[in-house]
């Protein structure tokens, strides 16, 4: 029997191998709780839960603040990598490093699909 976590780690990597230049995926809780990520060789894995969730917090709260509206997806890049955060569902949220150089319509559209798959899990 296949564990919940187990379907996590498929839809993870079948993420990454979907979209290509991805460094590190993970799936974590709004408190940036790590439920299921895979590796990345930048930051630690807590870290990278852990900003993430903070991010996308506040990027909430202001979208809320101005127009009323909750956030379903967050984009935010520097000069080398991207990152892609995605509602998945009421208790969780995807999130993908990226490199600069990747399809970011294939980022964008892969995730939310990911982020649907989990919702259903």
């Amino acid at each position: 029997m296949t564990t919940k976590a187990e379907l996590y780690l498929k839809a993870l990597s079948d993420l990454e191998k979907s979209t290509g230049d991805v460094i590190s995926t993970a799936i974590i809780t709004h408190d940036g709780l790590i439920m299921a990520s895979t590796k990345s060789d930048i930051m630690h894995r807590e870290t990278f839960a852990a900003y993430g969730a903070a991010t996308f917090k506040r990027a909430d709260e202001t979208i809320e603040e101005l127009t009323g509206d909750n956030i379903d997806t967050l984009l935010y890049e520097s000069k080398t990598k991207r990152v892609v955060t995605v509602r998945a569902g009421e208790y969780a949220l995807l999130i993908v490093l990226t490199g600069k150089n990747v399809n970011i319509g294939m980022v964008l559209m892969n995730a939310q699909n990911t982020a649907l798959k989990i919702k259903e899990l």
